[in-house]
């Protein structure tokens, strides 16, 4: 980790310090490779989602 990093995370590290932040960045990865693996699951199922329910779900978030 180089020294700028190092001293920009030092402030925003909880209690723990940088064994929390770290644990922090590692669930939230996990997190997301699960989300990937559970879309490419669908698409592989369902195929892409049409333009038509992309435009519904935009218009209705």
């Amino acid at each position: 980790m180089s020294s700028h990093l190092a001293h920009q995370a030092a402030g925003r590290t909880g209690k723990n310090g940088f064994s929390s932040a770290e644990a922090e960045a590692l669930e939230e990865r996990l997190a997301a490779q699960k989300l990937g693996e559970v879309v490419a699951a669908d698409r592989r199922a369902f195929g892409p989602v049409s333009a038509e329910a992309r435009r519904q779900a935009e218009q209705d978030w």
